[in-house]
């Protein structure tokens, strides 16, 4: 009796048994990313993640009580309006001659960009200075009492100049254009007595810009005004000429006109000079004017205890990096260890490169006689 045929099913081989597993096992969708594996992520590595998290708060904490003290002197002062565009300038403009359309210190962003200038700090570093501290009184210039080491000049100067840059700020408001003077140092005598002197140095600075500016106008309205009263004497002697000569110049339609013009002529030219005398005479009393220029609305005074630390702020801002740090690690942890269950090709070159690396730390001629090997088989 014959067997019927039967088809008996053929042996699979074990590779694709293998991987048919890894394509349909939830380990292919590692990659995927959701809710429940990060907090599970946060939760295999919280007791790393706590520690790291309390040590940034801590660090921080320490950090803003062991900081310095700092005193703040601050001031409030806004600057004078500008003198309006004189007549000498519109008719300086007329002549092809620039003298500048507006005042320069009428600007408040000029005034905060020059309480960062070496021109208005280095005179203030070098005046002289006396504060009282725990061992004495002290008493000299900033480069003395800031301890910078002596040293070049040129060196000296900008050390002095970019510690004095950090100890002061300047904030303009820009609705109303008042400009707020804040000087921070490690005794409240000295953030008071820079204040003092950085409003009395950008005075000082813009008052002689102003009579640097006047002194121009001057020199331009002085040479005109000379050129100016000769053309006028010529176009009256013109109009004195005509006169004589057509006595009877009203009959003559012709003649009337000419008179006209002449007697515009010396309207005109009469009206420029009075103008630029006047100028004249304004940029005079500019030149020597010595009124200060900008508007102290709140001196500053001495600060009566030293600034808050912050410490609550810092200590939070510390916990919440520290705490970025630690997921940051965590991830990283748990990504390796993925790896090195997995044993991909990035996990099994990560250990190669860490064992060749730990070697040329531990042996540093290796990577020297590698790179003499190499350059001699090329």
């Amino acid at each position: 009796m014959t067997r019927p045929f039967v088809n008996e099913p053929r042996p699979v081989p074990a590779s694709s048994v293998s991987q048919q597993s890894a394509v349909n096992t939830p380990e292919s969708a590692s990659s995927e990313i959701s809710a429940v594996s990060i907090f599970n992520v946060l939760l295999r590595y919280r007791v790393m993640i706590v520690v790291i998290t309390l040590i940034g708060g801590f660090w921080a904490g320490i950090n803003s009580v062991t900081s310095p003290k700092g005193y703040t002197a601050e001031a409030v002062f806004m600057p004078k309006g500008a003198r309006a565009q004189n007549q000498l300038m519109g008719l300086a403009a007329q002549f092809g001659v620039n003298l500048g359309t507006s005042d320069a210190s009428s600007s408040p962003q000029m005034y905060t960009d020059l309480l960062e200038y070496t021109t208005i700090l280095w005179p203030v570093a070098q005046k002289e200075y006396r504060i009282t501290t725990d061992s004495g009184v002290i008493s000299g210039n900033l480069q003395k009492i800031f301890h910078i080491k002596p040293d070049r000049a040129a060196v000296m100067k900008k050390k002095t100049v970019e510690s004095l840059q950090r100890a002061v700020k300047g904030v303009v408001a820009p609705k109303t254009g008042v400009i707020n003077l804040s000087v921070t140092t490690g005794n409240p005598q000295l953030s008071l007595q820079i204040a003092q002197n950085l409003l009395a140095q950008v005075n000082i600075f813009n008052l002689s810009k102003r009579q640097e500016q006047a002194a121009a106008e001057r020199a331009f309205a002085e040479r005109q005004v000379g050129e100016k009263r000769a053309e006028l004497r010529q176009a009256e002697s013109d109009l004195e000429n005509f006169m004589e000569s057509n006595r009877m110049y009203r009959q003559s339609p012709q003649l009337v006109l000419e008179y006209n013009r002449l007697d515009s002529e010396v309207g005109r030219r009469s009206q420029i000079y009075t103008s630029l005398l006047s100028a004249y005479e304004t940029a005079r009393i500019e030149e020597v004017k010595d009124l200060p220029v900008v508007n102290v609305i709140e001196p500053p005074e001495m600060p009566i205890g030293p600034n808050r630390r912050g410490g609550v702020k810092k200590t939070a801002i510390g916990l919440i990096l520290g705490l970025f740090v630690a997921c940051l690690i965590a991830f990283a942890r748990d990504r390796m260890a993925r790896n090195r269950e997995a044993q991909t090709d990035d996990f099994l070159e990560f250990a190669e490169l860490k064992r060749e690396a730990i070697g040329d730390l531990t042996h540093p001629w290796r990577p020297i006689s590698r790179a003499i090997s190499s350059r001699k088989r090329a």
